[in-house]
């Protein structure tokens, strides 16, 4: 099968989007299938796959590390008309993805899509002067007419699904989490070796990005309590965002240096050392569609406290492989301490956290997303698409 993705968010720029795209994108490849990725530009970054296609982008100052692709891009455009897809996959409904629907219709080459993000979560990076509320109408109806285009929906959540159904998309969407990666085989003693964490921290950790929409100030305010309950808890950020700096001054000015550790961006192979080396992960962002860290987290053996909010709760099965919490500092300083003092329940929540490392693997998801592009290309063959009601 030969397969054009197409995506806002790619490498080097690291989310839970771009990942799970390189991680498709790599499974496929891996099965004998050709893929053909198309995303915006990033400046001075070289490819390490021959199939990868840059958009030209440009930047804006509310977001200047992450470029956006123009709509424009004729010498592509010839190029991939050429190709003879057998699909179109698409990752955002914006200006990358439009491409990506425009020509997947202009040679009726069949079209599927995830929508991945909650939007309107969004909407405090709109500048003041714009109203909401008309950004949110226009953002719904554009959502609307995009997902009732294309062929097939998949999401991956049950809360994404929610999201697109209550905006009116009538097409039949399928709820598919992301794949998790295999973890190194390395011990927490050796992890923590290699990142210099002694062994006798109590040691929380949030990967995610630093941004106002992730409420990771909640984990600050909580950490001065979390410490009183338990002298050698300290929390490792791990992650950029446009917050970072924030962050770190709200952190100085609250005298948080001896139990918080900012890390910036690392390396894709550190955050899996993180993971390993930690003993409770920490989620307290509302916005999320999936939380694909969260997956990673039980899947390292990590029990979750998560804030219940979004689609963030239906990664954790609660009171299994995790707890769920009020947003609230308050909330978070009960629940870590309750766990660092009842070791036989964190243990039996770490035990049932890892099985995710089957339920999640590569091979499996790969092979659900697989199962949904034969069944768009055989509806577009016969000119219809999945719908409900």
């Amino acid at each position: 099968m030969k397969v054009a993705i197409f995506s806002e968010s790619y490498l080097p720029y690291l989310n839970g989007v771009s990942i799970s795209i390189r991680i498709l994108h790599e499974e496929l490849t891996r099965r004998g299938h050709e893929v053909w990725i198309y995303a915006p530009y990033f400046k001075g970054y070289q490819d390490p796959y021959p199939t990868v296609r840059r958009l030209p982008s440009f930047y804006t100052p509310f977001e200047p590390d992450y470029p956006i692709a123009w709509l424009f891009a004729p010498k592509l455009w010839r190029e991939f008309r050429t190709l003879g897809f057998d699909v179109v996959h698409t990752h955002t409904p914006f200006f990358t993805g439009m491409a990506g629907a425009s020509w997947a219709r202009r040679l009726k080459i069949p079209l599927v899509s995830t929508y991945h993000t909650l939007y309107e979560e969004y909407l405090h990076y709109v500048p003041r002067i714009v109203p909401k509320n008309l950004v949110r109408q226009v953002l719904r109806w554009h959502l609307r007419r995009y997902y009732e285009g294309v062929d097939a929906v998949m999401t991956p959540s049950e809360i994404g699904a929610e999201v697109l159904r209550k905006y009116g998309v009538r097409k039949l969407i399928t709820p598919i989490r992301n794949p998790v990666l295999p973890f190194p085989e390395v011990s927490k003693a050796e992890a923590r070796a290699q990142l210099s964490i002694p062994e006798d921290i109590w040691m929380l950790l949030y990967v995610g990005r630093m941004a106002p929409e992730k409420n990771v100030s909640v984990l600050l305010h909580a950490m001065p309590h979390i410490a009183r309950g338990c002298p050698n808890a300290r929390l490792w950020l791990v992650g950029p965002g446009p917050a970072l700096d924030d962050l770190k001054a709200q952190a100085e000015a609250m005298q948080l240096n001896e139990w918080v550790q900012f890390t910036g961006a690392v390396p894709r192979e550190q955050v899996s050392l993180y993971l390993l080396a930690a003993d409770l992960f920490v989620f307290p962002s509302v916005t999320e569609s999936q939380g694909l860290v969260l997956d990673e987290a039980q899947a390292a053996g990590l029990p979750c406290i998560v804030a219940n909010g979004g689609g963030a709760p239906e990664a954790v099965d609660y009171g299994q492989t995790g707890l769920i919490v009020e947003p609230t500092p308050e909330a978070f300083v009960e629940a870590v301490l309750y766990l660092t003092r009842h070791a036989d329940e964190r243990e039996a929540l770490r035990q049932k956290a890892i099985r995710k490392r089957e339920l999640l693997s590569v091979p499996s998801v790969v092979d659900r997303i697989l199962g949904v592009y034969q069944s768009a290309i055989a509806l577009h063959a016969r000119g219809e698409s999945a719908r409900v009601g």
